[in-house]
């Protein structure tokens, strides 16, 4: 989940040309494998809805599952966001398949 939550952030940075972001996941406590319960993107200084759309998107694409029970929650640690520009191009691109072949099906 660590290198999803990062390709997602690094795909959010590349493609809306921002300077930083932050991808958070919850997860309850009961959730396994490719199960989440939300996913919320910050940035500074506030959290635009339009990016947290987008960044809802990309973890379905990516095979994950949300049901959000309103049992207690807990967050996957952020992407620190130091990558390499390479790591970054992989990324996007991963993020931008993904998300085709999840909407053309």
């Amino acid at each position: 989940m660590e290198q999803d939550i990062c390709d997602v952030t690094l795909w959010l940075i590349e493609k809306h040309s921002l300077s930083r972001v932050h991808v958070w996941v919850d997860r309850h406590y009961t959730q396994i494998g490719r199960e989440i319960a939300g996913v919320t993107v910050m940035t500074s200084p506030r959290h635009p809805a339009r990016l947290t759309e987008a960044a809802r998107a990309a973890p379905f694409a990516l095979g994950y599952t949300n049901e959000d029970t309103r049992a207690d929650t807990y967050g996957h640690p952020f992407c620190d966001g130091h990558h390499s520009r390479h790591e970054a191009i992989q990324a996007y691109a991963r993020i931008e398949g993904a998300l085709r072949c999840w909407r053309s099906s």
